[in-house]
C-alpha cells in the first residue's frame, strides 16, 4: 500500500532494539493523546533493522503526532547528527501494534 511516510535514518552507531525502545514510548505518548483505538486504526509504522531506518505513516492526525513525538525523542536520545529525517511519498508500514 502507498502511503506518505516520514523516514528516520539512523547511523550505524545507533542501536536499532534502543530505537524500538523510544517507538514504543512514542506510540504510549500517542495512545495517551488519541486513545488507543484511534492508536491501533490510525498508526502505521515499519522498523528495518538492517537499513537502520523507521518508517512512520503520516497520512492521519495520529501518524503526523507519532512523526513528531518520535523525532523529538530521538534527536534528543540520540543527537541530531545520528539521525535524518525525510519525508517520502510512498512506503509501506505496519500497524502499530507489530513493533517488536
Amino acid at each position: 500500500m502507498d502511503r506518505s511516510t516520514v523516514k528516520f535514518a539512523f547511523n550505524d552507531s545507533v542501536s536499532m532494539p534502543e530505537v524500538e525502545a523510544t517507538l514504543r514510548l512514542a506510540l504510549l505518548a500517542v495512545e495517551s493523546l488519541h486513545g488507543e483505538d484511534r492508536l491501533r486504526l490510525e498508526t502505521r509504522t515499519k522498523v528495518d533493522r538492517a537499513r537502520h531506518a523507521c518508517l512512520v505513516d503520516t497520512t492521519t492526525e495520529v501518524g503526523r503526532t507519532l512523526a513528531a513525538i518520535f523525532g523529538g525523542y530521538v534527536r534528543r536520545e540520540f543527537g541530531e547528527e545520528a539521525i535524518g529525517i525525510f519525508l517520502a511519498m510512498t512506503g509501506t508500514c505496519d500497524p502499530a501494534g507489530s513493533v517488536a
